[in-house]
């Protein structure tokens, strides 16, 4: 259940005020960041002040309150869900004012002094002899922390479970950024896709075939957590990112390796959706939208108690989209539906029960994109140009199933197995104008058609037991468990090489023959099973009251097949982890860990033996801060991470390798490294203005290689060397407070190609893309909003191909949503 902290600070000296705004846009900044602290504004209770708060949903009205009042006010989500209020108006003191707001909701707010106020239920009158007495009011302990935070209304995230329980975001040494509902409701960040986007140190090679790879630290990361099981996702067509976020409660992003949970996988980070819950109190949400390109949705959220002791909670989301798109032709549609039960079956025991389904289909999932010149320049063509068939078009279903079940043994010790099972296929039959231009000319080389099916399953398990004791006079918090996971793959296609002419790229011929009018040039299939299982233990021990050593291990068990034969396999790998986190204050903490990940390896040596896997050790740094009593997250960290193990061909050996036994074998000598310096804050910096925002620098290199010429040069073309991600939102002081107006923008340096023959110039150039909302809250139930994205219709692309740069893929111009919300 989530605590909500809202604080409003009294005036702040202008220095201050800056230095608050210097954590959120500045580059990295050590002593700004660690020497920052706020002293507790003065209360005065009896104070009264006017009011002018219009009616609303109750969780919404008391925030604002509570920012206009200048108090701390801590409640759960759950408890104000469902619950309107008739606002205020008038002069009032704090008391009567948040009596008045609470008239009828059966719910009380009670004063714990020094202007800090929790909210509760208004306890029954038990009568005993002649006098009443009041039951014992039940607190919950400030430690037992939860991370939801749908019906918080914040960008800050109280915790998160990236570590199998609900941590604070300053006790784990490590970058962390949490997507809370709030932030993906109001930049209106409908994908997994979206979410990542918009999020601290992540770039996207993102292609509209839903072929995007997420990449993070410089490094690819193809798992995905779902509520904590790491799955393997892949990259290929269809995958993960393109998922809903309509049904998930927040987005938790972990930067550097995640080997202790997650088991092989590069070093970059890990990402875990959570999805929404059963909810114990009725709620209904309705929401339509409409945009550029004849975009038109609908989005139904709805969720209750299914008995009177409310030990059965449900909850049921649908979402609908129907768009075309600023390139010609191409349109799409998605449907969304989830469902969810929670079923506390003893007082102790809760099972939890969620199934997802999507489908997708339109010639948007078969879009491949514009060429360029041959040498790397980019093509003087409106961004709405189409280089393909006019046929186009793909199929996409997924089916996903969840169930958990949690026993709380004791208020320190609990057991909770989680189990997922994923099923997913594409189809596509594309064709399209590939190849460079020639220099000056207009004519594209080749027209390539495919048919593809891919299809793909995928299932994983996690058991963990955790908990709090003591030993030798120390406290100690301990988490011990196992996983599995695995997918199995089917993939192929027909390929029909150079099938039709496009002829002119300025002046394309869509009307190009169907595919299986001649006879397939190429047919490949595929198939993959994926099989990893692990033990592992980690250990936080209290060494004093402000010193906190984490230290745990993996073993890992992983096996891949490829066409029925097994060409990687790894037993009982052993992955260390280690962290040391000091409280500075009571709102701020250093950190530093070491974290360790492997990646097996294909590749064989001249005596035909398997390499040894790729190991990936990250080493941070770093300062966290809960500012406001936990109303502003705030980091800084240093991190630096050395990949080595990576094949390179062997120049010294006799060419006995291959299937032929005539090619050139490889050795383990490879090394790179990337490092970099993050810099965040997500949450409230002053009453009704929220931010959330994160500044980027990332530089890698070879450090080892085959080819002296590559050693001191970039290894990975796609991470940008600066990037920012900046969304703020305003609520508007006074009579005007019915008004949120909110700015954000994505900048990122310039790209240059990984392909030698054009690294003489950027690919592209360094670039900003600047995004802005007006939302009005009609009445109580009814919110509209109006997002403009791109609002300076800047000219970038979202995906440069990595290098011959034959398709390439346009952001998207300027463009509206008016979203309309109710919520009842």
């Amino acid at each position: 259940m989530p605590h909500r902290r809202l604080t409003r600070l009294r005036p702040l000296p202008r220095a201050l005020r800056a230095a608050l705004l210097g954590i959120t846009l500045a580059g990295p900044a050590t002593g700004l960041v660690a020497g920052l602290t706020v002293a507790p504004a003065a209360h005065a209770q009896d104070a009264s002040r006017n009011y002018s708060i219009p009616a609303g949903p109750l969780g919404t009205v008391l925030s604002t309150f509570a920012a206009a009042a200048d108090i701390t006010l801590s409640f759960e989500a759950d408890q104000t869900r469902g619950l309107q209020s008739p606002g205020l108006n008038g002069r009032y003191g704090v008391a009567d004012g948040l009596a008045r707001l609470l008239e009828g909701s059966g719910l009380e707010a009670v004063h714990r002094g020094s202007g800090n106020y929790v909210l509760q239920k208004t306890p029954p009158v038990v009568k005993s002899g002649a006098e009443a007495v009041l039951p014992a009011v039940n607190v919950t302990a400030e430690s037992e922390r939860s991370a939801t935070t749908e019906g918080t209304g914040s960008y800050a995230a109280s915790g998160s479970t990236l570590f199998k329980g609900a941590q604070s975001l300053k006790e784990i040494p490590q970058s962390v950024t949490i997507v809370t509902r709030q932030q993906m409701d109001d930049q209106g960040l409908d994908t997994l896709e979206e979410v990542l986007s918009n999020t601290t140190g992540i770039t996207l090679r993102t292609r509209p075939d839903n072929w995007t790879e997420i990449y993070s630290r410089g490094f690819v990361t193809t798992n995905i957590q779902y509520d904590g099981i790491p799955l393997v996702r892949g990259s290929a067509s269809g995958n993960a990112s393109s998922i809903s976020a309509a049904y998930l409660d927040r987005v938790e992003v972990l930067r550097g390796a995640q080997g202790l949970l997650e088991g092989a996988g590069n070093p970059g980070g890990a990402i875990n959706v959570v999805r929404k819950r059963g909810l114990a109190d009725t709620a209904f949400q309705v929401e339509g939208r409409i945009g550029s390109w004849d975009k038109y949705g609908v989005r139904l959220d709805a969720g209750g108690a299914l008995n009177a002791d409310k030990t059965l909670r449900a909850r049921a989301v649908l979402d609908y989209e129907d768009k075309d798109s600023f390139v010609d032709t191409l349109s799409g549609r998605n449907l969304n539906v989830y469902g969810a039960l929670d079923f506390d079956l003893t007082p102790d025991t809760t099972l939890g029960l969620g199934i997802a389904h999507a489908y997708s289909k339109g010639s948007l999932s078969s879009y491949y994109g514009v060429p360029r010149y041959a040498d790397g320049r980019e093509l003087d063509i409106s961004r709405s140009t189409y280089v393909g068939a006019k046929w186009n078009d793909a199929e996409r279903r997924e089916t996903q199933v969840f169930v958990d079940l949690e026993h709380r043994f004791s208020p320190d010790w609990k057991l909770k197995i989680t189990g997922a099972h994923i099923e997913e296929d594409w189809d596509s039959a594309t064709s399209a104008g590939m190849g460079l231009v020639p220099v000056g000319g207009s004519s594209m080389p080749y027209g390539v058609g495919y048919d593809y099916g891919y299809g793909a399953k995928s299932a994983g398990l996690d058991a963990s037991l955790s908990g709090k004791f003591s030993f030798l006079g120390v406290q100690h918090e301990t988490l011990l468990g196992g996983s599995y996971a695995r997918q199995e793959r089917d993939d192929g296609y027909l390929q029909y090489w150079n099938h039709a002419a496009y002829g002119d790229v300025f002046n394309v011929d869509h009307d190009v023959p169907r595919l299986g009018t001649t006879a397939p040039t190429g047919i490949w299939n595929g198939t993959s099973d994926t099989r990893q299982k692990g033990l592992y233990g980690m250990l936080r021990s209290h060494l004093t009251d402000a010193l906190t050593l984490v230290l745990g291990a993996r073993a890992s068990w992983y096996e891949y097949e490829s066409n029925g034969k097994t060409t990687m396999k790894e037993t009982g790998e052993t992955t260390p982890y280690a962290g040391l986190v000091y409280a500075l204050t009571p709102q701020w903490s250093a950190y530093a860990s070491y974290a360790d990940i492997f990646q097996p390896q294909t590749a064989t040596d001249a005596n035909r033996r398997v390499l040894e896997p790729i190991v990936g050790a990250n080493y941070e740094v770093g300062v966290k801060g809960e500012l406001f009593d936990g109303a502003l997250n705030a980091s800084l960290a240093i991190f630096r991470i050395d990949q080595e193990n990576r094949a390179v061909t062997d120049l010294v050996s006799p060419p006995v390798c291959g299937d032929s036994g005539t090619n050139r074998c490889s050795r383990a000598a490879g090394k790179v490294r990337s490092e970099g310096v993050e810099l965040e804050a997500h949450g409230k910096l002053a009453a009704g203005w929220q931010v959330t925002g994160g500044y980027t620098y990332n530089r890698n290199e070879y450090l080892n290689d085959n080819v002296a010429t590559n050693v001191g040069k970039p290894f990975e073309y796609v991470t940008p060397k600066h990037m920012l991600r900046l969304w703020s939102d305003y609520r508007l002081p006074g009579e005007l407070n019915q008004w949120r107006v909110g700015v954000g923008v994505n900048y990122r340096s310039e790209q240059k190609s990984n392909n030698p023959a054009m690294q003489k110039n950027p690919i592209q150039g360094a670039y900003a893309v600047w995004n802005a909302r007006v939302a009005y809250q009609i009445d109580k139930t009814w919110q509209a909003a109006l997002n403009i994205d791109n609002v300076f219709d800047k000219r970038y692309f979202s995906y440069v191909e990595d290098y011959w740069h034959w398709y390439n893929y346009f952001g998207a111009p300027r463009n509206f949503t008016l979203t309309v919300r109710g919520s009842f």
